[in-house]
């Protein structure tokens, strides 16, 4: 008889459990309609510019339109990258080369292949609009201010060309700054070209991104732009502490710049743990840990997806909705899920706009 309850209880507490995932995950399906959503990184351009491209070091094929479809995704921050070589002025100019041509071939391969519901974006009205008429959207960065070589006409060059967001640095100091990775602290920050980067992105409206930056380089910059801020993918360092992860003290900073934090999506970032063992509960850990110090104003998403992110049940952009159904499970509001998918990046995105006007 005892073994028969048990049964019976069990097969109840699987058909509530089952119920109330069903409806979770209608929940998500409207708010996703709803709300603006957008992930402020990844690097899937790398690959569609160079399909036969072999990078072993990541798993590609985590990024596709019809996958931010399916994932209920309206848009992303697709990155132009290229690593950090040589400084020599051939490499320079090389470097700036490629940044174009790569950013070129970019925009052709999504306008060739895709115009019929994907759209490349050029500023914050741009996106709702984008969304508003049912499309994808498509907002262009630049990974790694090594692209801009040493002279500061690339900024504007780079902004005529579509770009609207560039990453000051990658893994290496640059001649705009110091990395948060392999820096010989060249510069203690900012290089005097970097000030001028920075000072001619806020006179463009160009959003000025922290992630891959040294400390001392991420407070250089919050004291010195007039407009927010962001860390388009970095992590939270008390839960794994890299250099390439946010202090308490860095978020706070940002924050009271009004800015933004794009929290990521790999085990780099998140645990020390071996890759099977983690889950989108340990995404949104670090999402909560934000939000509790910070508030739901500074959070949203940049997954780094194509770039080495990517966790079990949630390995690409078509499972973006099952962040949402975790933030419905710990009792998240609307309010604040609509925060975390794109209000906060619309809000400091217009502000910078908004500061290149003044």
């Amino acid at each position: 008889m005892k073994k028969i309850l048990i049964f019976v209880l069990m097969f109840i507490s699987a058909t509530v459990f089952g119920q109330d995932e069903a409806a979770i995950a209608a929940k998500a399906d409207s708010l996703h309609k709803v709300f603006f959503t957008i992930d402020t990184h990844n690097d899937y351009a790398i690959f569609a510019c160079h399909p036969d491209a072999e990078d072993y070091s990541v798993e590609k094929g985590q990024v596709s339109f019809p996958m931010m479809v399916e994932g209920g995704l309206d848009a992303g921050v697709f990155a132009i990258y290229m690593g950090q070589a040589g400084r020599s002025e051939d490499s320079l100019r090389l470097a700036v080369e490629y940044g174009v041509r790569e950013l070129t071939l970019f925009k052709e391969f999504v306008e060739k292949n895709y115009s019929d519901y994907v759209e490349i974006a050029y500023s914050a009205d741009d996106l709702l609009r984008i969304k508003a008429a049912g499309k994808r959207a498509v907002l262009l960065s630049l990974e790694n201010g090594y692209m801009l070589g040493k002279d500061i006409k690339n900024v504007e060059m780079f902004y005529n060309l579509g770009i609207r967001l560039i990453t000051l640095c990658h893994f290496g100091d640059n001649d705009v700054c110091d990395s948060a990775n392999g820096s010989k602290d060249e510069w203690g920050g900012l290089s005097p070209f970097g000030v001028e980067v920075v000072k001619e992105m806020n006179r463009l409206g160009m959003i000025v991104d922290l992630s891959h930056c040294s400390r001392t380089t991420l407070y250089d910059c919050i004291k010195l732009s007039k407009a927010p801020i962001v860390a388009s993918h970095s992590g939270v360092y008390n839960y794994k502490a890299i250099p390439r992860n946010l202090t308490d003290p860095e978020m706070l900073k940002i924050a009271a710049k009004d800015g933004y934090i794009g929290l990521p999506a790999g085990r780099y970032f998140l645990s020390h743990k071996p890759k099977k063992e983690l889950s989108v509960a340990n995404i949104i850990d670090h999402v909560d840990y934000v939000k509790n110090l910070l508030g739901k104003e500074y959070i949203g998403i940049g997954t780094d997806f194509d770039g080495g992110a990517g966790v079990p049940g949630f390995e690409n952009m078509s499972k973006m909705k099952e962040l949402t159904k975790e933030m419905l499970r710990r009792g998240y509001t609307d309010e604040e899920i609509e925060c975390f998918w794109g209000k906060n990046f619309i809000r400091v995105f217009k502000a910078v706009e908004a500061a290149a006007q003044r």
